[in-house]
């Protein structure tokens, strides 16, 4: 519950959400991390065009994508990890609200596990430091 206050009062930053905005855009366009094939998900989205069913696999896969990036003990792939899922519920476009309960849970998830990275890499920036 503390982190849900945390990223609530990060969320009232204009400068903080100012920055998150620019790097969600940069890393959907310029990242080639985050857009490399993954087979799997391929195959989950490509089914998902021609029917709604393949929403709660895909779903589920992008969870279990999460979680295991979340757990990650080698910073540089827990980051890459969840930004590769950030930029494949992005990718999803309107989807995410037309099946918000289904995306619900992992948006949450998402928001625990992006919101604290990109506040640690903003403190950072303002500090002078890069990674």
């Amino acid at each position: 519950m503390k982190l849900q206050k945390k990223i609530e009062s990060w969320c009232k930053d204009e400068n903080f959400m100012h920055y998150v905005q620019e790097r969600v855009r940069k890393e959907m366009c310029e990242s080639t991390d985050s857009h490399r094939i993954d087979p799997e998900y391929e195959k989950l989205d490509e089914g998902f065009e021609y029917e709604d069913k393949y929403i709660v696999p895909l779903v589920a896969y992008l969870t279990y994508k999460l979680r295991l990036a979340v757990v990650q003990r080698n910073a540089r792939k827990r980051k890459r990890g969840i930004w590769w899922v950030l930029v494949h519920v992005e990718m999803q476009g309107h989807y995410v609200k037309v099946f918000a309960a289904d995306f619900e849970p992992l948006l949450a998830e998402l928001r625990e596990a992006f919101l604290p990275m990109l506040h640690t890499e903003y403190i950072q920036t303002l500090n002078g430091k890069s990674e």
